[in-house]
């Protein structure tokens, strides 16, 4: 049985499960460019297809969208990508402020009005959205949207299709949480599934175990966990981008040592919510997510802000999965869904004495509904009695590198480059590549099928020695424009994870979505990839049955270091999605500092004014 999942919210996407298995996934804003692009996925759509099926949209036997309800002016609108932070608190003052203050209740006039104008509209959304000129009530368009235009995109890209289904948001991320991972039957049968976000379908947590079919028998659920919410309006008040840099905010939270004013602060959020014997309660709760939460915190440093934030979240997390987990008797959790990308938070859960294990698959967030969709579809909808599934494991879903020399250039319109300003040597193994690295300089890696997520895992990164402190300035200033205190990602061999990372309950984590303490010995020779205050670190346990290439480059690199552990950030121009094709990775090295470009088959492009510092290699 072959099944197309369809993640068309936030960061839209598409995968392909064929007889239970994940074999490919792709977002769809590595394809159309635009960061978090919300749409009809449909070019991801037709390159996993063109992929895996050789184009063949007739070996499809259904299709799956990951959430029952959407609101179609969050796609004709693009609230999420060209969306700035002005924006935002104009939205804010203009639309919900008389909402909450004024008594005026008709909030859609305000979106209605810039889809009439066409302001701010979305690019790319492949819907026809005629439909919202009709004299029709909000609930009416969006069921129109979620139950009649969506399939009706989906029908026209393939025709025959009739078995079409919309999955609920949470037991799409609930189904990921438990077969995205790496838990094997024995674990799995004894782990809680937690799901947490700002919203979808009108919950925002839920609570399931798996029975002996495989199925996700879910325990509870509701609305009430309002801390990503609550973590996305902090960020608008810290003048950051919501839905997009709470990760800052996060990588902020590690610099205040000001406990008393943060113990005040966090006395705000836990009056504001709490979780007490199995219960959600707030003492005093808020009247609107903005501008109340703004005044509360008005007269309070920044960086108590995000500490005392942090510190909330990682002890509501906590207190509501030890009382789930005392509750079923379970003894490892597995989570997903928005707030499951607070690495900092799921290392704090991790440390928690009734938690064996914790397993965070790669990307929690509204881009993997599609695979929860698949696994969802497959267990419970399966045909012939078949209903076998396989955990993902493996987050490189993507293409590898196939186009043809003359095309990788076809970007550089703009840049001021030209083909003939990049020179391409060939048997450049990953022996000179490590001794690049070695000699402190960064060089970008587009190799092997791109990840699947937010998170460089390798293959479509940036990599640099882990030793050297000035490759973080380097890096952030020449390159990424980056801000200085976000920490970059160890990459590490798992044969020496011990020698780096205090790992004291021996769990994988091979998708950079826990945190952890550092040793000394990292904190000695790898302090650039930890974060500079506490030196913690979001590692990438780099395990050669899932990337050989990879783990051999590292490999190298410690033969002439020692150092078991390569820096790595993701290869993209800050506000850019993560590079997806080889033309977009030259465009980067265009753009930036960076001078070289490692592409397959020990192909090395870069820039000739740099020729001469490999010279001796060749």
């Amino acid at each position: 049985m072959v099944i197309l999942g369809i993640s068309a919210e936030h960061n839209s996407a598409a995968c392909l499960m064929i007889d239970g298995k994940i074999v490919g996934a792709i977002q769809e804003e590595r394809l159309t460019k635009i960061k978090n692009q919300c749409a009809f996925p449909l070019l991801a759509i037709t390159k996993i297809i063109d992929y895996h099926l050789g184009g063949d949209t007739s070996k499809i036997d259904r299709v799956v969208f990951g959430q029952t309800k959407s609101d179609p002016y969050y796609s004709c609108i693009d609230r999420y990508s060209s969306y700035t932070i002005k924006d935002h608190i104009k939205e804010m003052n203009e639309l919900w402020y008389p909402y909450f203050y004024k008594g005026k209740k008709d909030f859609i006039s305000y979106w209605h009005k810039m889809f009439l104008t066409g302001t701010r509209g979305n690019l790319n959304h492949n819907y026809d959205f005629s439909f919202l000129k009709k004299k029709i009530s909000y609930a009416e368009k969006i069921d129109y949207f979620s139950n009649v235009e969506r399939l009706r995109v989906a029908k026209k890209k393939i025709p025959h299709i009739t078995k079409i289904r919309n999955i609920d948001h949470h037991t799409c991320h609930a189904y990921y949480a438990a077969y995205g991972g790496e838990l094997d039957n024995e674990k799995l049968f004894n782990t809680l599934i937690l799901t947490a976000d700002a919203w979808g379908d009108f919950k925002n947590w839920s609570v399931s175990i798996v029975e002996k079919n495989g199925k996700l028998k879910r325990l509870a659920a509701g609305n009430e966990f309002i801390v990503a919410r609550i973590y996305k309006f902090c960020t608008l008040i810290l003048g950051m981008k919501p839905n997009e840099h709470e990760y800052k905010v996060m990588g902020l939270s590690g610099f205040s040592i000001s406990s008393k004013y943060i113990r005040e602060i966090e006395d705000i959020f836990f009056e504001i919510l709490d979780f007490k014997n199995g219960k959600f309660i707030s003492k005093k709760p808020l009247k609107d997510s903005y501008f109340d939460l703004k005044t509360r915190l008005e007269g309070m440093r920044f960086d108590n802000i995000s500490s005392a934030l942090q510190n909330w979240t990682s002890r509501m997390i906590t207190r509501w999965a030890e009382f789930w987990i005392k509750k079923t008797k379970k003894k490892g959790i597995a989570f997903a869904g928005g707030l499951s990308m607070n690495i900092k938070a799921n290392g704090d859960l991790l440390n928690s004495k009734y938690v064996k294990w914790l397993s965070v698959p790669p990307s929690g967030g509204d881009e993997s509904l599609c695979i929860g969709a698949c696994y969802y579809e497959r267990i419970n909808h399966g045909v012939k009695n078949n209903h076998k599934v396989f955990a993902m494991k493996n987050p490189y879903l993507g293409e590898t590198p196939n186009e043809s020399t003359e095309n990788y250039y076809k970007r550089l319109s703009g840049t001021g480059y030209s083909k003939s300003d990049f020179k391409i040597i060939k048997n450049f193994d990953n022996k000179k590549v490590a001794t690049l690295l070695a000699k402190d300089k960064i060089i970008a890696r587009c190799v092997g099928k791109a990840e699947f997520g937010a998170r460089a895992l390798g293959n479509r990164s940036i990599l640099a020695n882990p030793k050297n402190y000035k490759n973080i300035e380097l890096i952030n200033r020449l390159i990424k424009n980056r801000d200085f205190w976000m920490p970059f990602t160890p990459s590490i061999n798992t044969e020496h994870i011990n020698k780096l990372i205090i790992n004291k309950k021996n769990i994988s984590s091979p998708y950079m979505t826990i945190g952890f303490e550092s040793t000394k010995f990292a904190q000695e020779n790898i302090s650039a990839t930890l974060h500079m205050a506490d030196l913690s670190a979001r590692p990438q346990f780099v395990k050669k049955s899932y990337n050989p290439e990879y783990w051999d480059l590292i490999n190298e690199f410690y033969k002439i270091t020692k150092i078991p552990c390569l820096l790595n950030t993701s290869l993209n121009l800050h506000g850019d999605p993560m590079n997806y094709s080889i033309s977009d990775c030259i465009r980067t090295l265009a753009l930036s500092s960076l001078d070289f470009l490692l592409l397959p088959s020990e192909t090395l492009i870069l820039k000739r004014k740099a020729f001469n510092i490999i010279k001796s290699l060749l």
